[in-house]
């Protein structure tokens, strides 16, 4: 991309005003302007060639290109669109422009962008496992000086997105899975919040009245295979388990087989072949009575529901599970290192801006988030209105990472190998022994090959 609009100064002129000086800056100077009084013989004989100041420190506005999926999730491109202006309001010099794609688009393109040397977007937004990847290859920066200007404090957490002890990606959501329950259809079938996994298996089966009524769902169609190994790593993960350590595949573990097993005592009480898509206005109709979902699955249903109360039924059960453990996902807003230094700049004028404690509490609260990824991010008396949110609290968090070991790089890989097999399992034409045990070496393959490349 080229710079644009930059000023051309030389030699005739030996002074500026001081609102010159401002828009340009001490940089400016030091590179030249203000040249000292043993230099001014030259000046008149040789032109200057300064350092110029970004573009739009200049008078020109700079149009940055913010790239999400957020645009097309309801309730959260509301917020983000909602800050935007906000942020538009408030200066005259940046103003950012909506790119992207939807949700399962956007991760195989960026990867595809990623690999061909150049991302689109001069801010975009990933999941932790691209980020992690896109971090690796080089395409983010340091951010600590955002962080700095903003004056706030991050969570622990954030440090998975640090490279070299800096952090190169700003948490803007963090998702946590849980059990989430219209608890009108809890109470109407007699059923409570489950004590164990037993205790699960009958609530769900009690709650099911096919063809119009359905226990549970979780994704599972053989054509959306992202959005199924999204939420099917969270059923080895509720037996206390992984999929990976290291480079290691654990798909024959106990935990893994056993959460198979699982989904697939459930899978009868699914609607069997609903997309991801319909299955959300299902249970917006309160004809599905549970999910195992992310926390940020909540805002959809507070604004696209064809119940009107269902959100005030909502609620996320407390840990039954072995472990109590739940997938903690945090999504970073990066910087892209490939984009103009003009554009880098002034991303980290709205990166600062939005990072602000004021700034970021109010994002939070339009998107219906509950975990703050700075100190003091969620207002006490925001919380207490979320009477769904008491189950995802408890949960202990167990990162990507954690859950992936070094395949969190190669998640869509991996998945591609597991969730072919996954079908067989709920088909009946394998075993989930005999398919994680196909699986397993499929998955030991690509280790092979990914990591000794």
């Amino acid at each position: 991309m080229s710079q644009q609009n930059k000023s051309q100064l030389n030699g005739a002129k030996s002074t500026i005003s001081r609102r010159e000086f401002l828009k340009i800056g001490a940089g400016a100077a030091a590179g030249g302007i203000l040249a000292g009084a043993g230099a001014k013989a030259a000046q008149a004989a040789t032109p200057l060639v300064p350092r110029t100041a970004p573009a739009f420190l200049q008078g020109a506005k700079m149009e940055l290109n913010l790239m999400t999926w957020f645009w097309t999730e309801p309730g959260r491109s509301d917020a983000w669109r909602a800050m935007i202006k906000k942020f538009h309001e408030s200066q005259s010099d940046i103003h950012i422009n909506e790119t992207g794609y939807g949700e399962n688009e956007y991760f195989p393109k960026i990867l595809v962008q990623a690999k061909s040397g150049k991302i689109e977007g001069d801010m975009f937004t990933e999941t932790p496992d691209g980020f992690l990847r896109l971090m690796k290859d080089g395409h983010t920066i340091s951010l600590e000086d955002v962080v700095k200007k903003a004056g706030v404090t991050l969570s622990k957490a954030q440090d998975m997105l640090r490279k070299d002890g800096e952090v190169n990606g700003l948490d803007i959501v963090t998702v946590r899975f849980g059990l989430l329950y219209n608890k009108a259809m809890f109470d109407k079938a007699g059923v409570g919040e489950p004590k164990n996994m037993d205790d699960w298996v009958a609530g769900v089966k009690a709650l099911t009245k096919k063809p119009n009524q359905f226990g549970i769902f979780s994704p599972h169609v053989a054509k959306d295979p992202f959005t199924t190994w999204f939420v099917l790593q969270q059923w080895a993960v509720m037996f206390d388990g992984v999929w990976a350590k290291g480079q290691t595949p654990l798909l024959t573990s106990d935990p893994v087989i056993n959460g198979i097993k699982l989904f697939k005592t459930m899978y009868d009480y699914m609607p069997q072949g609903t997309e991801a898509a319909a299955s959300n206005k299902m249970f917006g109709a309160s004809q599905i009575a549970q999910m195992m979902v992310v926390s940020a699955a909540v805002n959809e249903w507070k604004n696209s529901t064809d119940d009107p109360n269902l959100y005030g039924n909502l609620r996320s059960a407390k840990p039954f599970w072995p472990g109590g453990k739940a997938i903690t996902r945090i999504h970073p807003i990066c910087i892209n290192a490939h984009t103009d230094k003009d554009k880098q700049d002034a991303s980290k004028v709205f990166l600062s801006w939005l990072y602000k404690k004021e700034n970021y509490q109010e994002l939070l609260e339009r998107c219906l988030d509950v975990i703050p990824a700075i100190e003091g991010g969620i207002r006490p008396e925001y919380r207490a209105t979320l009477t769904w949110a008491d189950g995802y609290d408890a949960a202990t968090a167990i990162t990507v990472p954690e859950t992936l070991g070094d395949f969190v790089f190669y998640n869509d890989e991996l998945g591609n190998v597991v969730i072919p097999h996954f079908q067989d399992v709920l088909t009946g034409t394998a075993s989930a022994e005999d398919a994680m045990g196909e699986a397993q070496k499929e998955a030991e393959a690509l280790a092979k090959r990914v990591f000794s490349s």
